[in-house]
């Protein structure tokens, strides 16, 4: 066998400090410490160590071991980086460092050591990642612009065989498998490079290789402490390969098998293995398996804080494709989600046989669809105060940046194959996941079903004759609302900016509007034999902060919707008798914050309330006059203080003084520190201007008790007589 050693010099020295008299010292082997002091001696248990290798130091006394000592290092911190508590020291870089050991009561030792850069020698034999067995996370691999693709392979021009292997996710297992001749030990390089970024900077960053991967030989787990894989310099740089060595790795004569398993969100980018010990080692190359396609899929979306969210997803095997309900289990299948808005594996939180409707079967014993119910992974980043938040494969949406507006996204896609290990009879094949794979990755025609909206009606609209402006709109009605024998109020939403456009859905789904129609905000409005609220969400086709040329006022114009919208709502009441014309309630989020402003100042005596949040009417576009109309206006304001898209105090804090100076008295504000929501399960933080969330999930529940001192988060309870309420108790309770 090959080695790869050099010598290295190890100096032990005893520290006598000038200046101070003591008996005989020495630190030779049977003498005697007269000194009151005795004299601590180092060593190092390894004659050798290489960049990235370990030694150990230890302290004696006399001969005998010492604890409770305190290492540092005196000189060469560029070659060792610390030595810990137990004396393990890690080398750095190659120098030369002198390590210093000292204890109360004792004379301090040192000892020098020498990290040298391992020799560059030829490899005994060299594995191809590209050759291995690639078994597939989730959904399996992309060519990083979302596109499928079979395997993980690569052409690279820096690899050692022209070819690597990229984009590694969570759930990849990647076998090496090879011969040897006879067994014995070596030691195997693994030759990777760090796909990790620092996305302030955009600069490739360190990688913790044991965070992100484990890496077994013959189902033995290597130890991969204390190793990591730099970047290479410049952004983007994936290929800028690191080796680093496994010592002592034990081989068997025969079959062998490397495994590589991703467990981090996201692996390293993978070259090759090199072998350094003369065993006879040959690669086994693996035979590519065919993948088959079966299968349709159907995906359900309900709305959510972040908004549309894909919680269940329905595979249709086709006819005499059934499936045993008995051989269903959670760890079956593995789901991935991938789209413009990002990726991510998908947990499988439940799984069962499904009807034609897609609701589950628990009478069926077999069938050819498959529902499974998925968690979500809802994930936030703080760039400076600048909060962004992944769905990780989540969202439907798309958002478009030359139209500042959401869209179904047209490459969302959601694939099933069985998970590692597993296999199923699927009529009368048996798949097998890594042997007889499939893959279900074709949506079905109409794959898409919007649960959310299953409430509110067909979409309608109206046409303004006069300029031509054509307004969309949905609305919450129920046929208990119709027949309680009551008249009953309106809702209105009016949307933010980027769910503009002609389909009301994305406008209901975009802030989760759907909650004006849920049980928690009805509720209030079930009293006095009212079985509820009418709700109606109105979408412009642009935004209402449209200034006419496409382009956004800034809040500090007029909308030119503002007409054409109050003929909306008026034609939307006046077709039906049971709503009470002093009961209608107007309010949005953002751009739709705006629009309310603007409505309440426009045609302030035809709504009862209004509930803007972080509203975007700028302050210093309300004139004095507005001030002494909204005055006596019932409005609640919602907004939050790290808000970085609409300023609180260019909006919102300044116009609530001025109507608290102006003695305003049913006008409330409920101001946050930032935004967290808990519908995924866990709590998240989101932007700051996603205060809408606390206002739909029924949150605001204190106003800002001083107006000359706004500060978040606001601490006054709002009393309707005796009671304390939260913004919808209140709305609910407002009357013209």
């Amino acid at each position: 066998m090959k080695k790869r050693r050099i010598g290295v010099l190890l100096l032990s020295s005893a520290l006598i400090l000038s200046g101070v008299t003591f008996g005989v010292v020495s630190c030779g082997e049977g003498t005697q410490q007269t000194s009151k002091n005795p004299q601590i001696t180092l060593a190092l248990d390894v004659s050798e160590i290489y960049v990235g290798q370990t030694a150990k130091v230890t302290a004696t006394v006399n001969g005998s071991a010492v604890t409770d000592v305190q290492y540092s290092i005196v000189e060469g911190g560029e070659a060792i980086a610390s030595v810990a508590s137990d004396g393990t020291v890690t080398g750095l870089s190659a120098g030369k460092a002198t390590i210093k050991a000292r204890k109360a009561g004792h004379k301090a030792g040192t000892v020098e050591i020498t990290v040298a850069n391992r020799p560059v020698i030829e490899p005994d034999a060299v594995l191809e990642f590209e050759d291995a067995q690639h078994i597939p996370p989730a959904g399996g691999w992309t060519d990083g612009t979302g596109n499928p693709v079979e395997t993980p392979v690569e052409e690279t021009d820096t690899a050692s065989g022209g070819a690597s292997l990229g984009y590694q996710s969570q759930g990849v297992v990647t076998n090496v498998k090879f011969t040897a001749e006879e067994a014995g030990t070596v030691d195997l390089g693994f030759v990777m490079a760090t796909t990790a970024m620092d996305w302030t900077s955009f600069q490739m960053t360190a990688m913790t290789v044991k965070d992100v991967i484990t890496i077994e030989v013959n189902d033995t787990e290597l130890d991969l402490t204390g190793i990591t894989l730099e970047p290479g310099e410049g952004a983007w740089n994936y290929y800028a390969w690191n080796e680093f060595i496994i010592d002592d790795v034990s081989i068997k004569a025969g079959a062998n098998v490397i495994t590589v398993t991703t467990v981090g969100m996201q692996g390293p980018n993978m070259d090759c293995i090199k072998v350094y010990g003369d065993l006879g080692i040959e690669q086994t190359k693996v035979e590519a398996v065919t993948t088959e396609n079966i299968g349709t899929y159907t995906y359900y979306v309900n709305g959510y804080e972040w908004g549309p969210g894909v919680y269940k997803v329905v595979i249709d095997f086709g006819t005499g494709n059934a499936v045993a309900a008995s051989d269903l289990a959670i760890d079956l299948f593995q789901v991935n989600a991938s789209g413009a808005g990002g990726a991510g594996a998908r947990e499988v939180k439940d799984i069962y046989l499904v009807d034609a409707n897609g609701d589950e079967d628990t009478a069926a014993t077999s069938g050819t669809k498959v529902g499974m119910e998925l968690g979500f992974n809802i994930t936030s980043q703080n760039w400076g105060g600048w909060i962004m938040t992944s769905t990780n494969g989540a969202s439907p949406f798309q958002y478009v940046n030359e139209t500042g507006r959401n869209i179904w996204d047209a490459s969302y896609t959601i694939t099933t194959r069985l998970a590692a290990g597993k296999s199923l009879k699927i009529g009368e094949t048996t798949y097998d996941a890594t042997q007889k794979p499939f893959v279900c990755n074709t949506e079905a025609e109409n794959g898409r079903v919007i649960t959310a909206v299953k409430d509110w009606g067909e979409q309608k609209s109206y046409t303004n004759e006069e300029n031509n402006q054509k307004l969309t709109y949905k609305a919450y009605e129920t046929t208990a609302m119709e027949e309680d024998g009551v008249k009953n109020p309106l809702i209105i939403w009016l949307h933010g900016a980027g769910e503009g456009g002609t389909d009301v859905d994305i406008a209901l789904l975009g802030n989760d509007v759907t909650n004006l129609g849920e049980e928690k905000i009805q509720s209030y409005f079930k009293t006095n034999g009212s079985a509820g609220a009418y709700v109606l969400a109105v979408q412009t086709p642009t935004m209402w902060m449209d200034a006419g040329d496409g382009t956004q006022t800034e809040g500090t114009s007029s909308s030119i919707y503002t007409e054409t919208l109050m003929k909306t709502i008026e034609t939307y009441v006046a077709g039906n008798e049971d709503i009470d014309p002093n009961r209608i309630y107007l309010g949005g989020c953002s751009n739709g914050g705006f629009m309310t402003m603007e409505m309440a100042i426009k045609y302030n005596s035809y709504f009862a309330a209004y509930y803007p949040i972080c509203e975007a009417k700028a302050d210093s576009a309300i004139t004095d006059e507005n001030i002494a109309l909204l005055k006596d206006s019932n409005i609640w304001f919602t907004h939050a203080a790290n808000d970085t898209t609409v300023i609180p105090n260019d909006f919102t804090n300044a116009t609530y003084k001025r109507l608290i100076d102006a003695n305003a008295q049913n006008v409330y504000y409920s101001y946050f520190e930032n935004v967290v929501g808990d519908d995924s399960g866990k709590e998240v933080e989101y932007m700051g201007h996603y205060s809408w969330i606390y206002a739909l999930k029924d949150q605001c529940d204190t106003t800002v008790t001083d107006a000359n001192n706004i500060t978040a988060p606001s601490t006054g309870k709002v009393m309707v007589g005796s009671e304390e309420v939260t913004l919808w108790g209140w709305l609910a309770s407002t009357s013209k």
